[in-house]
């Protein structure tokens, strides 16, 4: 299973009801998405809008049973109805044309945990910020270390926060790198806060190393805020 975080920029002067047209076409075609995102791999695919003092973004987060170039060119296809209407809402919203690859490397999925014990798809929660620059090479490390090397203190992290699932990946913009993260869990939002409040070794060490990769407006010891879900695609894959 492949897992990715993709973030998009709301362009000025959309509103939120602008941005449910998505959600809301997908709702009304219920048939058409499922074979969708059935031909392209998807299993679950959930949609979250993120709103900063920069702006706004929307924040996807996809599994799916192919690899991120094979999923996406799928979605993209645009001789089915569904997904042409899904690019040019994409590109009414957001100012992307999805459509055409993107420049530069493609995005990386650089952090990927699961608690294995835990088979139901829980609640999620997702968000993503830039990357200072030059750290990019630095944000793999403390990654690696922390999702790899010192796994054991990171799930025991994650389990007292009552989180299953984090996800980090990795997008080389124009304007720099951005990380998108997605949690799930229990309750992600409140485990979100459990993270910013904790000063256990681990989370400590964790919100630190974050502070040297992220800008400094930037804060792990406070919660992300202004993050609202408004697609999950689980009620559609029901209704199958």
């Amino acid at each position: 299973m492949y897992r990715y975080v993709q973030p998009f920029p709301v362009l000025p002067g959309k509103s939120d009801a602008d941005l449910m047209a998505i959600a809301d076409y997908f709702n009304e075609h219920p048939d058409e998405y499922r074979e969708s995102r059935r031909a392209a791999g998807v299993t679950l695919e959930r949609a979250y809008l993120q709103k900063t003092p920069i702006g706004s973004f929307v924040v996807a987060y996809i599994e799916s049973e192919r690899d991120y170039g094979t999923t996406f060119g799928a979605m993209a296809d645009a001789s089915v109805p569904l997904q042409k209407r899904f690019g040019e809402l994409v590109k009414e919203l957001h100012g992307v044309d999805i459509t055409a690859p993107p420049a530069g490397p493609p995005p990386e999925t650089i952090g990927d945990w699961r608690d294995g014990q835990v088979m139901e798809i829980k609640k999620g929660f997702a968000f993503c910020a830039p990357v200072r620059p030059g750290m990019e090479e630095a944000g793999k490390a403390f990654t690696r270390e922390a999702f790899v090397t010192r796994r054991a203190e990171f799930e025991a992290s994650r389990w007292e926060l009552n989180l299953n699932a984090e996800v980090v990946t990795l997008h080389h913009t124009p304007m720099g790198e951005v990380v998108a993260v997605y949690l799930e869990g229990d309750d992600p939002v409140e485990g979100n806060r459990g993270l910013a409040a904790s000063n256990a070794p681990f989370d400590r060490w964790f919100k630190d190393e974050l502070k040297k990769i992220f800008p400094p407006e930037i804060d792990f010891d406070q919660p992300v805020p202004g993050v609202e879900e408004f697609f999950d695609s689980q009620a559609l894959h029901l209704q199958a």
